[in-house]
């Protein structure tokens, strides 16, 4: 669904007298490429801010050029913001060059997060929810949510950095220790292991990372398979043992599929948490995985129950709404866990459900 505030993002880009670059070389550069060659949008390139910015480039068709080299070719352009970090917005507005910066608050065609229709239709589970959340800034945080779900307007983030975080570890109830048994779910290629390091300050007892995704497992491998008490599987986690397909298609965020079979997939194997850490101790769980983060706390009920773990899911991941089952699931739980929402940066997807025992 195009809204009326993106709709007018378009059509000032298809009538614009300047080339329009991307700005930004990584994966959700590639995902805003996507969504302007669908509207007929000629994208002239992309730019990083400095070359040493040059390692995160995804492979693109598209020519990727300095600041300082987009300075000497263009005398004015419009840019379409192509990474996560829209706080960075106001700096680069002010290079004279840069006639105005858009924002496509969520390119990814699969995360679509409630519409108007879902939030008339279900207000009592919004209700639900607000009951559950500890404070505030929770509140808040969901209300800005469902505005920029609805209107694909950024600026309900960016006027809200109260219901944002210095990282997705940074909220201070976790009190992060050097001894954590840590639970990775959705490790990727070992970003979200790297924060967590440095938020316990490189110390813990042990890390249970896990990657289905066979190409990036690869990488994580390579960073972490030789490291004292890390445990690597490349395996996906579900409420039970499954085979499931994962996909690429039309995005840069792999995800889980029980559709047919096509050359864009792989099947890979699905297994509880009860089953895979049957008696580990726990003591912090993090679910960045999409649409199946639910499905990923009814297969550890056993484990969350007995070690009473800190949890941090990232609930955005989602094409409806399915915080509402976390939370309901969390709370309808024997343990008593206090339930918070909070952005780790402002950007629709990175929209974290954090549970703690009281």
């Amino acid at each position: 669904m195009i809204t009326d505030h993106l709709k007018r993002t378009y059509d000032e880009l298809k009538k614009s007298q300047y080339p329009v670059l991307i700005w930004g070389a990584g994966s959700m550069s590639v995902e805003v490429g996507c969504r302007l060659k669908e509207q007929g949008i000629n994208v002239c390139g992309k730019f990083i801010t400095t070359a040493a910015e040059r390692s995160h480039i995804i492979s693109s068709d598209d020519p990727v050029f300095t600041l300082d080299e987009i300075k000497n070719k263009y005398s004015k352009i419009n840019v379409v913001a192509g990474h996560g970090h829209y706080e960075k917005i106001d700096d680069i507005s002010s290079c004279s060059f840069i006639h105005k910066v858009y924002v496509i608050s969520n390119p990814y065609a699969q995360y679509k997060g409630p519409d108007l229709e879902y939030v008339y239709q279900n207000q009592d589970k919004l209700d639900y929810i607000i009951s559950r959340l500890a404070d505030a800034e929770s509140q808040t945080a969901l209300e800005r949510y469902i505005a920029v779900s609805i209107t694909k307007d950024i600026r309900y983030l960016l006027e809200s950095k109260d219901i944002c975080i210095d990282g997705m570890y940074g909220l201070d109830a976790l009190k992060i220790t050097d001894s954590e048994s840590f639970v990775d779910v959705g490790a990727w290629e070992g970003d979200s292991i790297r924060s967590f390091l440095k938020s316990s300050d490189q110390k813990y007892h042990k890390i249970y990372a896990f990657e289905p995704d066979p190409t990036i497992f690869q990488t994580l491998q390579h960073h972490y398979g030789n490291k004292e008490n890390i445990f690597l599987y490349r395996l996906g986690l579900g409420a039970k043992d499954a085979e499931l397909n994962i996909s690429r298609r039309n995005t840069q965020s792999a995800f889980l599929t029980s559709g047919q079979e096509d050359p864009n997939t792989e099947k890979i194997m699905i297994k509880t948490l009860d089953e895979v850490l049957a008696d580990e101790p726990v003591s912090l769980i993090k679910i960045s995985i999409p649409f199946m983060f639910t499905d990923v706390l009814k297969g550890g009920t056993s484990l969350i129950r007995r070690n009473r773990p800190r949890m941090i899911i990232n609930v955005a991941a989602d094409d409806n709404f399915a915080l509402y089952d976390a939370a309901k699931w969390i709370s309808e739980l024997d343990v008593s866990y206090k339930l918070v929402l909070r952005f780790d940066f402002p950007m629709p997807t990175r929209l974290y459900l954090y549970a703690y025992p009281v």
